[in-house]
C-alpha cells in the first residue's frame, strides 16, 4: 500500500491476506480432489507434482519464484527490494496448499454430479480467497506482479496479458499431461469452470462482504453532507436510462428543450476521450465490448486478481467524473452512461427509465437504421443483454430495476411525445417539492 500503516491496520490486513491465501488453497485442494481439473494458475504445479517427488505446494512456490525473477529481469534497476515481500506470501501459500491437500486427502466424489458440485464449491472458495487477498491490499502476488510488469513493457492491458499467461500455463500442462500420462491431467472441465466462475464468485462475495470487511478494517464510507444553502444552489439534473429503440434519447431531447436545460449524450464520449487521451472511436469500442462472450468474460474477470482497473472501468470512472462535473455546473439532461447510479443520492436529481416491448423497439430501430425487423430484433436483444451485464459488472446493480428510478415509462403504450409530457409534469412537481 502507498499509505503508511499503523500496527493495528497492518495486523488486520495481514490477517485478511493470510485468511484469503488459506481459503484459496482449500479451493485449489478441493478442485484437485474433484478429479475434474484445477484452475489455470494451479494446473502446472499440479501436473508437475504428479511426476516429480515434490509437492504441489513446493512446485507452486518454485513457479512463483520464477515470476519474481521475471520482474527482476524486466525491471532491472527499477526493481524495488520491497517486491521481495512477494516471496513471503508465496512461501505461506505453498505451505497452505500442501496443508489443504492433506486436509482433504480423504475426500473423494462418489459420482460425476458430486464431482461437479465439488468443483463449483471450490470455485466459490477461490472467490472468497481472492476477494480477501485483494481487499487486504497489502502486497501484490508474484504472478500478478509479473503480469503487471509484462503488460507495461509490451504495452498491452493487464487483462489481456493475464489471459495469455493463463493459456500458456494450460498449454504447458496439457503438453506435459499428454506426453507423460497420455491423457489430460489437471486440465478438464473443472479448469473451465474455474476460469469462468471464480471471477463471478469474487463479485458475489464483494457485494455480500464488502461492507463487513470495511468495518473490520475501520474504513468508513465517505458521506458528503451538504448544508441547506448548498443544496438550494444545486443545479437540477435529469438522468435518462433507456432500452435501445424505446425513444429514450428523443425523450431526453424533448425534456431538455422544454426545460431549457443543457443536453448530454454522445457529447460525453468526446469529453471522455479527451480526458483519457483516446479517440472517440476507441472509447466507443470499449463501451460496446461484448460482455457475453467467453473471451470477454475471462478478460474482465482477470482484473479481480489485481488492483489494476480494466479499460472499461477506467472509461466508466472518467465518464462518471465528467457527469459529476457537468451536474455541478448547470441544469441538464444526461442520457445513458448509468447516470442514475453515478448521481445516486444527489439532491435535485430526477432519474427516468424509458422502456418498451421488444417488438416495438425492434421495429423503430429497424426503421431508423434501414435494416430488417429480424436483424433489428437480434441487435436490440443483444444490446439489452450488454447493458444488463455492463451494469452488473460495473455497479453490482441489476439494470432497469424500478427501485433505482423516480419514474419508469412505457413509450410504446402512450407514445414518445406523451411519455415526455408525463415525465415533464412529474419532474417539475418532484423537483419543486425537493427544492422546497
Amino acid at each position: 500500500m502507498k499509505n503508511k500503516l499503523n500496527t493495528t491496520d497492518l495486523l488486520k490486513r495481514s490477517f485478511l491476506l493470510v485468511a484469503g491465501l488459506f481459503i484459496l488453497s482449500c479451493g485449489i485442494a478441493l478442485s484437485a480432489r474433484s478429479g475434474l481439473g484445477v484452475s489455470p494458475s494451479a494446473s502446472l504445479a499440479y501436473v508437475l507434482s504428479q511426476i516429480f517427488p515434490l509437492s504441489m505446494g513446493n512446485f507452486n512456490t518454485l513457479i512463483n519464484v520464477v515470476f519474481v525473477i521475471i520482474q527482476i529481469v524486466l525491471l532491472g534497476k527499477a526493481f524495488r527490494p520491497t517486491r521481495f515481500l512477494q516471496l513471503v506470501a508465496v512461501v505461506i501459500f505453498g505451505f497452505f496448499i500442501d496443508f489443504a491437500n492433506r486436509l482433504f486427502a480423504g475426500v473423494t466424489p462418489a459420482n460425476y454430479v458430486i464431482a461437479v458440485a465439488m468443483a463449483v464449491f471450490a470455485c466459490a472458495l477461490d472467490g472468497i480467497g481472492v476477494f480477501l487477498e485483494v481487499k487486504a491490499n497489502l502486497l501484490t502476488m508474484a504472478s500478478e506482479g509479473a503480469i503487471s510488469v509484462i503488460s507495461q513493457k509490451i504495452g498491452k492491458e493487464f487483462g489481456k496479458v493475464k489471459i495469455m499467461v493463463d493459456f500458456t500455463m494450460i498449454a504447458m500442462t496439457t503438453i506435459i499431461s499428454l506426453v507423460v500420462f497420455h491423457k489430460l491431467e489437471a486440465v478438464r472441465e473443472g479448469t473451465i469452470l474455474a476460469a469462468v466462475l471464480v471471477g463471478f464468485f469474487v463479485g458475489v462475495f464483494s457485494r455480500l462482504l464488502n461492507k463487513t470487511v470495511d468495518r473490520f478494517l475501520g474504513v468508513a464510507p465517505v458521506k458528503t453532507v451538504h448544508t441547506a444553502e448548498e443544496i438550494s444552489g444545486f443545479p437540477h439534473v435529469i438522468t435518462v436510462e433507456r432500452e435501445l429503440g424505446s425513444g429514450g434519447h428523443r425523450i431526453g431531447e424533448i425534456l431538455a428543450e422544454k426545460l431549457g436545460y443543457a443536453f448530454y449524450d454522445y457529447a460525453l464520449l468526446t469529453e471522455t476521450a479527451a480526458k483519457m487521451g483516446l479517440t472517440v472511436d476507441e472509447v466507443s469500442k470499449v463501451e460496446e465490448r461484448n460482455t457475453n462472450s467467453l473471451l470477454y468474460s475471462l478478460y474482465q474477470q482477470s482484473y479481480v486478481y489485481s488492483q489494476n482497473p480494466s479499460r472499461q472501468q477506467q472509461v466508466f470512472d472518467a465518464q462518471s467524473q465528467i457527469i459529476r462535473d457537468v451536474a455541478s455546473k448547470e441544469n441538464c439532461v444526461i442520457v445513458g452512461r448509468l447516470g442514475a447510479y453515478v448521481l445516486k443520492d444527489r439532491p435535485h436529481t430526477f432519474d427516468l427509465f424509458v422502456s418498451a416491448k421488444l417488438e416495438a423497439r425492434a421495429k423503430r430501430f429497424a426503421e431508423m437504421n434501414g435494416m430488417s425487423v429480424e436483424e433489428a430484433t437480434e441487435y436490440v436483444r443483444h444490446e439489452d443483454e450488454f447493458r444488463k451485464n455492463y451494469s452488473l459488472q460495473i455497479t453490482g446493480q441489476t439494470w432497469g430495476m424500478a427501485e433505482h428510478y423516480d419514474l419508469c415509462v412505457r413509450s410504446d403504450e402512450i407514445g414518445i411525445d406523451e411519455a415526455a409530457e408525463m415525465a415533464l409534469k412529474m419532474i417539475r412537481d418532484v423537483l419543486e417539492k425537493r427544492s422546497a
